[in-house]
């Protein structure tokens, strides 16, 4: 005779149940964090960083244009000086050009960030795909099928199941008969004639 299933936790099933349903909620929100957060990246690289080295390189032109002028004031003012006694200005002015050079630079490396940075973007979307699909669509159907087998489990457990020695006892105490090929019934040769 075959072994009845041994079924003594169905509440493992319930228990397990619920933490698919965590897990995908958790999956979802980590997803969204993941998205969001490379978007508030992107916006912060290509808006905010960009229109502030924008905004810096106004400035700092304008200083480089005070910076030379202040220093043609300085030549005019003192026409027969050394050259040497303009070195403040020439310093100013030197410091003013390195600052412009890298507000260039680091508007350059925005556009420049900003392109990659849009198509890693896209990239990182695409690759959690499949993973949001996952948390949106698989998990909840593993969540309803863990459900019904809950319930198929709780059923079947509430069931009295027929122990194999009353089915041996109950086969023993009825007669057997059987029918031979050509269709006549037959006493079970095991059992003795009346």
């Amino acid at each position: 005779m075959a072994r009845q299933a041994d079924i003594r936790e169905v509440k493992a099933v319930g228990e397990l149940r619920g933490r698919v349903v965590e897990s995908a909620e958790t999956l979802a929100r980590l997803v969204d964090d993941c998205n969001s957060t490379m978007r508030r990246f992107v916006d912060w690289v290509t808006r905010d960083r960009a229109s502030h080295w924008k905004s810096e390189l106004r400035k700092r032109d304008q200083k480089l244009q005070t910076a030379r002028s202040d220093l043609e004031r300085a030549k005019i003012a003192r026409p027969d000086a050394d050259p040497r006694s303009f070195t403040d200005q020439i310093r100013a002015l030197r410091r003013t050009k390195a600052a412009l050079e890298e507000a260039q630079a680091k508007s350059r490396a925005c556009k420049r960030w900003g392109v990659e940075l849009e198509r890693q973007a896209l990239l990182l979307r695409a690759g959690l795909r499949p993973v949001s699909a996952m948390a949106d669509a698989e998990l909840p159907a593993a969540v309803r099928w863990l459900g019904q087998l809950e319930q198929h489990l709780q059923g079947y457990v509430a069931e009295a199941p027929v122990m194999p020695d009353a089915l041996e006892d109950a086969d023993a105490a009825t007669p057997t008969a059987s029918r031979a090929r050509s269709g006549e019934v037959v006493n079970d040769p095991k059992e003795p004639e009346q």
